[in-house]
């Protein structure tokens, strides 16, 4: 599971520490007999797609379980992202919103914001969709707090409804939590409120107001059809959607053309998936999140500036990215913006956009600054004792691992000894959260928001003792400065001042080195054209390829019939 198949788990672990799996991003696995009829799908501008479109789907362990209830996620299919809607989806690229329940939000204040809820929506058991169900899934997170993954009701004072319009007040100024709240899936009020624990719900029989409906389940493959009463259906080019178990197989299955959207790492891609099929098959590799190499900033050196800013201009990230994912991606900025998709927000005064280059005489004035000093070919202290770290890299994290050892062989010519571990996914997830590691290989950013990506990795609340886990900011940065600095973007309701701040974070990211930013992870979308056209690609960038989130959605409603 921990290969290169995955980046979005870097987003995962910007939002937690590691869970971003390999170079890419890596999906968090989401899991619905079947009695919702698809019925006759309505034609539209989409056209009417005759031939059922294929999606490489959940891992099951051993089987699928069928579990559509939308807040259990350890569990839950990725087909659920068809099923039920959030208020607004958010673009994982920028943060630019798309209409879905509401229509769109205003923002009174930077602790309120009202949403205007689209009218004529049904259930897809024929009910009416109203704000009724909106506030009775706020309070049912509120009442059943192990529903709550996202950690609304830690931001959220009150959630009110009158008429077509919802308003939510938050405790305090977070105007980019309204991203979390405009993404909370919305359930039907009719059918929840029967349900005695729904904690322990697997939803088998999910009612929703998405473009598809459950059609059949088995534990190797389960099959949805097009919902004919949904409010954009017009816009949904397939008439079925099927998501087979993915298999130690799959990449076999994806280079023979059985998914009509694969997402997985292929080495030579253009070999083994596009050669074979040149007029049909296309692929998109863009920045999922940043694979970051974390030093513990609360043991020296690394708690040293100088010493972090040596090792990062000791290292060639252009080499390193070629060792871990082929040259698919190359260098990230130092900014902490990944780029291109958040090019609008990129301070103009950082040099050559944030990118550090490898400069062996800046490490060298940097190394001699923080008190070490060149003999005999060590980097060696005060004492002359030889600079040495140990760096984690997850067993099984095959891209890391290869990104490592580039990163070793840099840093021995620095002068410096490192010692490579591979502990259990587990073990270094106990170890990185606890603060027990020299320096850690994991992911950072690429939830398309500037504030969450600083906020994770800057905050200094989110720090913990020295012993005690914590899931964000587990290298243990802080600075006052970096905390006015993101209250400063919370509150800020106007693109000139949510500027301002986005730039001060930045110079921080550049200038601190918190973090060791070194390549971009990949979000591997790999499609086939033959069935249906207007996959997301370089030129038409309006999502991510990842059908584990609510790309799923977007890219369903987008695609049309070829």
């Amino acid at each position: 599971m921990f290969t290169r198949k995955s980046l979005v788990r870097v987003v995962a672990l910007a939002a937690g520490l590691a869970t971003a799996a390999a170079c890419t991003a890596t999906p968090p696995t989401s899991s619905g007999v079947a009695t919702s009829s698809g019925g006759t799908a309505a034609a539209g501008s989409a056209g009417s797609g005759g031939a059922a479109l294929v999606v490489q789907g959940d891992n099951g362990n051993p089987a699928l379980v069928r579990n559509f209830n939308p807040y259990l996620v350890a569990n839950n299919l990725r087909g659920n992202f068809l099923l039920y809607e959030p208020l607004e989806v958010v673009s994982p690229i920028d943060g630019t919103y798309s209409p879905a329940l509401a229509t769109g939000n205003t923002r009174p204040s930077s602790s309120e914001v009202d949403f205007t809820l689209r009218t004529g929506v049904k259930w897809s058991d024929g009910t009416g969709f109203s704000a009724a169900d909106v506030t009775f899934t706020f309070d049912l997170l509120k009442k059943y707090p192990a529903l709550d993954a996202k950690g609304v009701w830690t931001n959220i004072s009150s959630v009110k409804a009158t008429g077509d319009k919802v308003s939510i007040t938050l405790k305090a100024a977070n105007v980019p939590f309204m991203d979390v709240i405009a993404q909370t899936p919305i359930v039907s009020k009719s059918i929840w409120e029967k349900v005695a624990d729904p904690t322990k719900y697997n939803d088998p029989n999910p009612v929703g107001t998405g473009p598809y409906v459950l059609d059949a389940f088995t534990p190797s493959q389960y099959t949805m059809k097009k919902n004919p009463t949904y409010w954009q259906a017009a816009k949904v080019a397939a008439n079925e959607v099927k998501f087979p178990m993915g298999t130690t197989n799959d990449a076999l299955s994806i280079t023979d053309g059985k998914f009509d959207w694969a997402y997985s790492f292929l080495p030579q891609v253009e070999q083994t998936f596009v050669a074979p099929d040149k007029a049909h098959r296309t692929y998109w590799f863009p920045p999922g999140g940043t694979i970051t190499l974390y030093l513990n900033l609360s043991k020296k050196p690394y708690s040293n500036v100088d010493f972090r800013k040596g090792i990062s201009e000791s290292l060639d990230r252009t080499q390193i990215a070629k060792k871990a994912v082929n040259g698919y991606l190359d260098a990230a900025s130092s900014s902490g913006l990944i780029l291109p998709n958040l090019e609008k927000w990129l301070d103009p005064s950082l040099a050559n956009r944030g990118i550090v280059t490898q400069d062996n005489a800046a490490a060298t004035a940097s190394f001699t600054k923080a008190g070490f000093k060149m003999q005999g070919g060590q980097l060696v202290d005060a004492s002359g004792k030889q600079a040495a770290m140990t760096i984690m890299v997850p067993n099984g994290f095959t891209d890391w691992q290869q990104a490592a050892q580039e990163v070793q062989q840099e840093l021995a010519k620095a002068g410096i000894k490192v010692t490579i571990d591979n502990p259990q996914y587990a073990q270094y997830t106990s170890a990185t959260q606890s603060g027990s590691f020299d320096a850690a290989f994991g992911g950072y950013g690429g939830t398309g928001n500037p504030y969450t990506d600083f906020n994770n990795a800057l905050n200094s609340k989110l720090t913990a003792k020295i012993g005690t886990a914590t899931t964000n900011n587990f290298q243990r940065f802080s600075d006052p400065a970096a905390d006015s600095a993101l209250a400063g973007l919370a509150a800020a309701t106007d693109e000139a001042g949510q500027k301002t701040a986005t730039d001060a974070l930045q110079q921080i990211m550049f200038n601190q080195v918190p973090a060791v930013l070194m390549y971009y992870g990949g979000s591997w979308g790999l499609f086939t054209s033959k069935d249906y056209t207007g996959w997301p690609s370089k030129a038409d960038p309006y999502t991510l390829p990842t059908p584990y989130n609510n790309s799923l959605w977007t890219v369903l409603t987008h695609i049309k019939a070829a």
